[in-house]
C-alpha cells in the first residue's frame, strides 16, 4: 500500500513539474489582500506574481494593471490567487434610484427627459429606467457621460 502510495506521489509530482520547453514565464497581478464583492480595485491591493504559460496563450489577463485597476470585484478574490477575467466587471457609471437625463434621437426627433434608474449599470449596459413624469418603465443604455440613451424599441 505504501508503495503504490509513493508511486502515486511521485507521477503526480513529476507531471506537474513536466513543463514545455516553450512555456513561458509571465507576470500577473494578484490581490496581496482579500477583495470582497463590490469592492473597487486599487493599486495598493495588487502584487506582481510570475505564472508559468504555454507559448500558445498571446495574452494573459491580469499581465497589464489597467485590466484589474479601477474595476469591480464580482467575487472574492483571494490573497495571491489569479483573478480571471469574469471576476471582476466595470465600475457602475449610474447608481440605482437617482435620476440620470434620458435622450432618444431618431432621424427626424429627438427627445431629452428624466428618468430614475431601476439598477446601476456600468457604460454599455442595458437597464430599465422609469420616466418621472409619467411613470412608463422602458430600457436605455448606459453611456459614459451618465446619459441614458433610449434605442429603437
Amino acid at each position: 500500500m505504501m508503495k503504490s502510495l509513493a508511486l502515486g506521489t511521485l507521477v503526480v509530482l513529476g507531471l506537474a513539474g513536466a513543463a514545455s520547453a516553450d512555456d513561458a514565464l509571465r507576470t500577473v497581478f494578484v490581490p496581496n489582500n482579500v477583495i470582497y464583492p463590490g469592492d473597487m480595485i486599487t493599486a495598493d491591493a495588487l502584487v506582481q506574481r510570475q505564472v508559468r504559460v504555454s507559448s500558445g496563450n498571446m495574452a494573459v489577463f491580469g499581465e497589464n494593471p489597467k485590466d484589474l485597476i479601477g474595476k469591480m470585484a464580482r467575487r472574492t478574490l483571494l490573497r495571491n490567487e489569479y483573478v480571471p477575467r469574469s471576476a471582476v466587471r466595470e465600475q457602475d457609471a449610474v447608481l440605482q434610484g437617482k435620476p440620470y437625463k434620458v435622450i432618444y434621437n431618431s432621424e427626424s426627433l429627438s427627445i431629452v427627459g428624466e428618468g430614475i434608474a431601476q439598477k446601476a449599470g456600468a457604460v454599455g449596459d442595458v437597464i430599465s429606467v422609469r420616466n418621472t413624469a409619467t411613470g412608463v418603465m422602458f430600457k436605455a443604455r448606459v453611456q459614459a457621460d451618465q446619459t441614458l440613451a433610449v434605442d429603437e424599441q
